[in-house]
C-alpha cells in the first residue's frame, strides 16, 4: 500500500473519531439542559448559602421566594445581620438594628456573594421586570452547557433522597470558574451546589411552601428568624 493511501485511511479514522464524539450524546449537558427546563416549573423556592473556614461558619444566607414578586433574604455574617423584604414594589429592610426602612437599600445590604434568582430581579431593582433573574440563571446554565466541562462524580444521598453530582468547569474571561452540583434524580433539579473545598455550599428547596408578605413594623421591632 502506497504513502498516500496510508495516510488517507489515517485521516479518515481520525475524521470518523471526531463525528462519533459529537455524535454521543454528551450526559452532563444533557443533564444540565433537564435541569434548566425543570426550573421552569418552581414556583416557590428556598436557597440558603453557607460559607465556612477551617471548618467555623462565617455566613449564612436564607433567600425564600414565590415567583413572580414576593421574596425575603435573611444574611448573618459573624454577629451581624441584613434582612430584606419585597412583596412587588414594596421594598423593607434592616441592617442590624430591629426596625424596619421601607425604601431601595443600598448596596452593601448583603456581602457580595452570589445567589440564584430564578424568577426575581436584584435587591436594587425592585420591579420584576425582564430580564431578571431567570434570565441570568438561564443564561448561565446555557454558558455551562455549550462552553463548560462537565464530568460525572459520585452518586449521593441528601435528605433521603438520591442526587448524581457533576463538576462543572467553565473560563470567564481568563479565569477558571469550578462547582460541583448535586441533581435530583427524581425532579432534575439541584438540592446543592458547593466547591471543591467544600466551604462554600448552597442548598435548595423547589416549589416548598413559604408565606412572604411586608413586615409588622409596629415598635420595638422583632428579631430576625429565616424564611
Amino acid at each position: 500500500m502506497s504513502a498516500k493511501a496510508k495516510i488517507g485511511i489515517a485521516a479518515g479514522v481520525v475524521l470518523f473519531l471526531v463525528v462519533l464524539c459529537y455524535a454521543i450524546p454528551n450526559p452532563g449537558k444533557k443533564a444540565l439542559q433537564r435541569e434548566q427546563s425543570a426550573l421552569n416549573e418552581a414556583n416557590s423556592w428556598r436557597i440558603v448559602t453557607q460559607i465556612s473556614k477551617n471548618s467555623r461558619p462565617k455566613v449564612n444566607r436564607t433567600y425564600a421566594a414565590q415567583c413572580p414578586d414576593k421574596e425575603h433574604i435573611l444574611e448573618e455574617a459573624e454577629g451581624d445581620f441584613s434582612e430584606y423584604i419585597r412583596v412587588g414594589d414594596e421594598v423593607f429592610y434592616r441592617k442590624n438594628r430591629y426596625e424596619w426602612t421601607q425604601g431601595t437599600p443600598g448596596p452593601d445590604l448583603f456581602l457580595p456573594l452570589p445567589t440564584p434568582r430564578p424568577c426575581l430581579s436584584n435587591p436594587g431593582e425592585p420591579n420584576s421586570r425582564p430580564p431578571g433573574g431567570a434570565e441570568e440563571i438561564r443564561l448561565a446554565l446555557e454558558a455551562d452547557i455549550k462552553d463548560g466541562h462537565i464530568e460525572k462524580g459520585e452518586k449521593k444521598e441528601f435528605r433521603g433522597s438520591p442526587c448524581q453530582e457533576w463538576t462543572v468547569t467553565r473560563f470567564e474571561g481568563s479565569k477558571l470558574a469550578a462547582y460541583i452540583t448535586c441533581l435530583s434524580e427524581a425532579s432534575h433539579l439541584p438540592v446543592y451546589t458547593r466547591n471543591a473545598s467544600e466551604e462554600f455550599y448552597m442548598y435548595y428547596e423547589w416549589n416548598p411552601a413559604v408565606t412572604i408578605e411586608p413586615p409588622d413594623r409596629t415598635p420595638p421591632g422583632k428579631a430576625p428568624t429565616a424564611p
